[in-house]
């Protein structure tokens, strides 16, 4: 069981409010309050019914809502709104709640009521009952004596047995009813008035009849059938007769597994929350003569071992009952109470209290004198004990709270042999299931103070190993459960037991409840430490700087993993209490976790901890995971490797931070140690197999935080491995080993190999000749591992190697036959580039081999403008966005660092072109390229200093103001196309920014397609009186088909949105009837592009196009109608169909256009609409031959081999 915080919201306006009230003056009256009022804020809380009159206007209103299937479904989920907004302060709707019942039942007990009426009046009061509770509407239901028949009447309908609604409702209406004191037997004798009727089933026979029909319910009337038969069966005047024939009746059904129809998990359920809800609401004396046989009926019936968690659970449940029948209701004189329960006492003082404590110990002695405990309550126990070790966490603590009452009711001694049963639950036999079981029963005995203090010595032990119990089972980890119990089980020890009491388990527990809060994995276990920790802070105020760590290691704080780990441990491991328990518990249970992130992790809260006991971490910490990291458990190892480096880099920082080397904080035997750990690993081949990719990652970084800690290794044979096995790595496919790898050559070059004699000389030349070398290969992983490793070469190894580094990087990013699909490797080339810019830096008259210079400023421009073309697809999607996302960053990077140096090195044709190109990616399809765009556009525009040669700058910052650009969400195109678009009135920008939008038209996002149109249809419509801007757009528009022509990532996209321009807007028909060129260009463009084509997208959007053409008077008719008609043939029934439908919407759309001869207009539409064109081809074409005479155009001739 989790245990939870809520946020004091309530409280913070509470207080809010008084604030505000003690600021107020009476006499400056009501208007001087509400305005005060208007002041305090918004609370979360409601204080009042405030929909009541609208409530009320439903409820009156029933009749008139239900004349529609859809009035009556709206008026339900309103009412539904409006009562749920009230599930956490039903008691506010208490004033209304008569009124609202009795309008409700006037109207669906009417006798002359329509049945939709009705169901709907019962439908609102199941919405009632579900917000309020069944518990405090059935004490406001009529229960009158004459309300029994009708009610029966009801419930025996057949018709109306399938509304779920009305037996819910008249069920819970019958459980008040049958409580009522009077003779049921009387009131039979009374209804029966004719001999006829006295063969009829008595009034009690009908009502058992419909409780045995419901408990079979599959829905939730079942409850509430079992709870009318625990008042009904109950009853002084029929509680001899039928309850054992009920009882009978309910074991035979829990014991028969051979009838299907009896057989039923429905059933089970019903006829088990039927049996202990009678125990429940029986009096203990009068059920006690039928509670041995039930207990001896429910274990034959096996329901404790049902397949059925529910069946188990209500079984669970009715054994406890029945168990505390065989016990008087007492309230156990030995148990521990913190205090007395008694304010009188409280007030009286010691005297008193003594006094009272003398009675009780008197008290206690008689009544273990006198207590008889019945031989099934063994039974009993035996049952709940092995509840607490089911498979289900419901079972468990169903169980874990029938131990608690029915312990609560026995002697001190057999409470003690209890406790005892239950403690055995935690060895090592036993499983996880029996230790979560066993801690909620633990917590359930101390919550009642039934676990007395001398029981804490033998709890602490198994208390501090719940608290860390993971193990990892196949695939999965088991122990989350058993943590938040434990901590369950430690928040009621802070609520039982009195401070001196726990004194000696303070420092014990407190350290549990934080290792958990900090260190935990599961989020609910991390807050229920949390939770717990403050639970003894507040009640407890024994733990050591308690109310610190509580204000840091708060609900909200330790949700966050990575922060509880690597900040919050700090903070509390600076008091000294805690700090060596803190690494002690990542050393021996994090650093070897099933989790490789949790290792990850500790290591690196290891790391942070370091400062705090540098010589702890030395004289013990470190030898002990030298120990494993070449033992025999690959996850110990794993851990132990990372853990030794990021300590070892920890002991580096606190040594340089006093001004010592790294030997005077790590011993010798230490040092080296860590130099054997690769050879060592290397010789038992542990580099191998499955294993080998976590040893070589931990190596990896542990290769990394030695060349940070500059370990004594300089000149020595290790290094070699070391780079050998660096190399390997940086070649691998796990990305994760890779980028591991890469991050440790860096700071290992810098270290170990400075080239400043003859022999690192040539060491670094030969270096670079073999990763420049080794990107002409067909190995794509190769080639990733080499360009990233040249783009992470330090000053000191590029400097006067530049000039041959440079342009390697360069040539990686091209595109080849055998590279296409290598955009991982292009994009590292990229970011390589953008590093190499740092680390060398730009100087306008350096040299080509040590600076980015004039020289070769351009080459690198040249390379990323051109990787803004990547658009490289495969089954991953566009690949190519790595690429050109990257290309723009570095773009964005590179431009900054040289305005900065020397604007003048920037050219205007190459500012140019790179901000048309950034415009273009700022309106594509992929969110995430758009928002790298928008950003990078927005930085240059209004960069400082200013970036030299913008075309177009006044009108770009009048489009796109400074204020707007900063809050600007660019992945969103609702925002950004329509000011992208606005750019198409600049030259410089129209045909790149037409591109980017012709790419959008045909995504297949329904928002990308939407709001690309309406961009494009706004620009169009305000320029509708420009023909010279109209021309302009459309001419741009051809340009792009022309230079595309058979590029099916722009063309369909593009034909796509020529026919939507064509079809939803006549803004263009002014330029194309002015200017016939454009008409012809377009056909054209469009008979070359589906020349030879098979795909049908393109040949429909062609389609399209042509017949929207159709209404363009000129000379482009003709020729239209002849692409028309070879579509009429084609080979592909479907583009046949398609055709022939457009054609003839066309030519009823635009009936006013005289596009076929009128004389012959008939006949053509009844050949369009009767011929079955995905039928016959030949037949297709003797129609479509047919067609061409009637229009007066050539017939299609075959095209002769």
């Amino acid at each position: 069981m989790a245990v939870r915080i809520k946020p004091p919201i309530t409280s913070i306006f509470k207080k809010s409010a008084m604030a505000h009230d003690d600021d107020i003056d009476v006499a400056e009256g009501k208007d001087d309050m509400a305005r005060i009022d208007d002041d305090v804020g918004i609370s979360c809380t409601l204080d009042m019914f405030r929909e009541y009159e609208e409530v009320k206007q439903m409820l009156t209103s029933i009749e008139q809502a239900v004349e529609t299937d859809l009035g009556a479904e709206k008026a339900f989920e309103d009412l539904t709104k409006i009562l749920d907004s009230y599930q956490e302060q039903p008691h506010l709707l208490d004033p209304y709640l008569e009124q609202m019942l009795t309008e409700l039942i006037k109207i669906s007990s009417a006798p002359d009521a329509p049945s939709k009426v009705t169901s709907q009046a019962f439908k609102y009061l199941w919405l009632i009952i579900k917000v309020r509770g069944y518990k405090n509407v059935s004490r406001k239901l009529p229960h009158e004596v004459n309300d029994l028949i009708p009610v029966l009447e009801m419930m025996e309908c057949e018709e109306e047995a399938k509304d779920f609604y009305r037996c819910f409702v008249l069920l819970l209406w019958l459980s008040i009813i049958v409580y009522m004191p009077f003779n049921m037997k009387g009131f039979d004798a009374t209804v029966k008035k004719s001999p006829a009727q006295s063969a009829s089933p008595t009034v009690v026979e009908r009502l058992m009849s419909v409780i045995k029909t419901h408990l079979k319910s599959s829905q939730q009337s079942r409850e509430m059938a079992a709870f009318v038969a625990s008042k009904f069966i109950t009853r002084p005047d029929l509680r001899e007769k039928y309850v054992p024939e009920f009882f009978s009746y309910c074991f035979d059904i829990l014991c028969n597994d051979q009838d299907p129809d009896i057989h039923n998990i429905f059933h089970k359920l019903g006829v088990l929350r039927a049996l202990g809800l009678i125990f429940k609401h029986g009096k203990r004396e009068e059920m006690l003569p039928y509670s041995k046989g039930a207990l001896m009926r429910i274990i034959e019936s096996k329901s404790t071992t049902c397949i059925d968690t529910p069946v188990r659970k209500l079984a669970m449940k009715l054994i406890q009952r029945i168990g505390l029948t065989f016990l008087k209701p007492k309230v156990a004189t030995w148990r521990y109470q913190m205090g007395s329960r008694s304010l009188s006492i409280n007030i009286q003082g010691a005297s008193s209290q003594d006094e009272f404590k003398k009675d009780l110990e008197l008290k206690e002695h008689c009544d273990d004198d006198d207590d008889e405990v019945a031989a099934e309550v063994e039974e009993v126990i035996d049952c709940l004990l092995q509840g607490l070790k089911d498979k289900d966490t419901i079972v468990r603590w169903s169980a874990a709270k029938g131990i608690g009452r029915v312990t609560g009711r026995l002697p001190q001694e057999f409470a003690d042999e209890v406790v005892g049963a239950i403690l055995d639950n935690f060895s090592t036999r036993e499983s996880d299931k029996a230790w979560h079981g066993g801690c909620l029963a633990l917590a359930e005995l101390a919550r009642r103070g039934l676990l007395l203090p001398e029981r804490l010595p033998a709890i602490a032990p198994i208390l501090e190993r719940a608290l860390v119990y993971d193990e990892l089972r196949g695939q999965c980890s088991v122990g989350s459960n058993i943590r938040d119990a434990a901590c369950y089980l430690c928040w009621a020890f802070a609520r039982a037991y009195h401070p001196d009491q726990m004194l000696p388990y303070v420092k014990q527990i407190a350290t549990g409840l934080l290792i958990v809060a900090l260190f935990d994995r599961e989020i609910p276990c991390r807050r229920a430490g949390s939770a717990a920790f403050q639970e003894h802070v507040g009640r407890q105020g024994t733990f050591p700087h308690g109310i610190e760590i509580l204000t840091t290691v708060d609900y909200f704080a330790v949700g966050n993993r990575s922060n509880a780990f690597l900040n919050l441990g700090v903070e509390v491991g600076k008091y000294p209490e805690y700090t060596q328990a803190l690494i002690d518990h990542l050393v021996e249970r994090k650093v070897n976790h099933w989790d490789s992130a949790i290792r990850e992790l500790a290591a690196k809260a290891l790391h942070n901890l370091t400062a705090l006991a540098p010589d702890y971490m030395n004289k013990t910490i470190a030898r002990k995971l030298l120990q494993e990291s070449t033992g025999p458990v690959l996850v110990a190892r794993h851990g132990a490797i990372m853990a030794l480096a990021y300590i070892t880099h920890a002991l580096a920082l606190v040594a340089e931070k006093n001004g010592k080397n790294i030997e005077h904080f790590m011993d010798n035997d230490v040092l080296e140690g860590i130099r054997q750990i690769v050879p060592t690993l290397e010789e038992r081949k542990l580099y191998r197999g499955m294993g080998g990719e976590y040893m070589k990652h931990a190596t990896a970084i542990l290769i990394e935080k030695a060349s940070l800690a500059k370990l004594p290794f300089h000149g020595q044979d290790i290094l070699d491995k070391w780079y050998e096995l660096l190399e390997d790595c940086i070649v691998r496919v796990d990305e994760n080993l890779r980028n591991t790898a890469l991050t440790a050559l860096p700071p290992f070059w810098v270290t170990y190999f400075k080239p400043t004699t003859e022999a690192n000389i040539k060491w670094r030349n030969n270096l670079i000749n073999h990763y420049t070398e080794g990107l002409n290969t067909e190995k794509e992983m190769q080639s990733l591992g080499y360009v990233s490793a040249l783009g992470c070469l330090p000053h000191s190894l590029v400097t006067g190697k530049f000039d041959i580094v440079l342009p390697a990087l360069i040539k990686a990013t091209d595109i080849t036959s055998s590279t296409a699909g290598w955009a991982q490797t292009r994009k590292e080339a990229i970011l390589g580039i953008e590093r190499l810019v740092d680390t060398v830096g730009i100087e306008p008259k350096g040299k080509v081999c040590d600076h980015v210079c004039e020289e070769n400023l351009l080459s690198i421009y040249q390379c990323l403008l051109k990787c803004l073309d990547d658009y490289t697809m495969d089954r991953r999607g566009d690949i190519g966005a790595w690429v050109r996302e990257a290309s723009m960053s570095c773009l964005q990077h590179l431009t900054m660092a040289v305005i900065k140096k020397d604007p003048a090195l920037l050219k205007e044709d190459i500012v140019c072109e790179m901000m048309a190109r950034i415009c273009q990616q700022a309106v594509e399809r992929i969110d995430r390229t758009r928002k790298v765009a928008g950003t990078a556009f927005a930085s240059l525009l209004y960069s400082s200093p200013k970036l030299p040669h913008i075309p177009n700058c006044t009108e770009l910052e009048k489009i796109f103001p400074k204020d707007e650009c900063v809050n600007m969400n660019w992945a969103a195109e609702r925002s950004t196309f329509r000011l992208f678009v606005e750019l198409v009135d600049l030259p410089a920008y129209r045909f790149r920014v037409l591109l980017g939008v012709t790419y959008s038209a045909g995504g297949i996002s329904a928002n990308l397609s939407r709001f690309t149109s309406e961009a494009i249809h706004m620009y169009l419509n305000s320029r509708a009186e420009s023909i010279s801007g109209l021309s302009a757009f459309l001419e741009t528009l051809l340009q792009i088909f022309a230079n595309h022509q058979k590029v099916d990532r722009i063309t369909l996209p593009l034909i796509k949105m020529l026919g939507d321009l064509l079809s939803s807007s006549v803004v263009l028909d002014t330029v194309l009837e002015q200017n016939n060129a454009f008409t012809l260009r377009i056909i054209t463009l469009l008979k070359k592009e589906c020349f030879r084509s098979a795909d049908y997208h393109k040949l429909v959007g062609v389609v399209a196009v042509f017949c929207e053409l159709l209404r363009i008077e000129g000379p482009s008719i003709k020729p239209c109608l002849t692409q028309l008609s070879l579509f009429l043939g084609y080979q592909y029934p479907n583009v046949r169909a398609v055709t022939a439908t457009s054609f003839l919407t066309a030519l009823q759309d635009y009936s006013d256009k005289e596009i076929v001869p009128e004389n012959h207009l008939e006949e053509i539409t009844n050949i369009l609409e009767e011929t079955e064109w995905m039928d016959d081809l030949e037949e297709a074409r003797r129609q479509r031959n047919r067609l061409c005479e009637l229009i007066d155009i050539p017939i299609p001739q075959p095209r002769k081999k």
